[in-house]
């Protein structure tokens, strides 16, 4: 997946793939909260942004 998600222009660390059951919201409420801070550390995606 990070190959592809290279080729095609995107920071592999942008995408994030996680089991998470209907059950867990707090797991699901952590992970959103993560993953939203990675993104900003990150900063818009060289190859969409002008």
């Amino acid at each position: 997946m990070k190959r592809l998600l290279e080729y095609v222009g995107y920071d592999p660390g942008r995408f994030n793939a996680r089991w998470i059951s209907g059950s867990e919201g707090q797991k699901w409420a952590d992970t959103t909260k993560d993953m939203t801070e990675k993104l900003k550390a990150l900063g818009p995606n060289k190859r969409f942004s002008k």
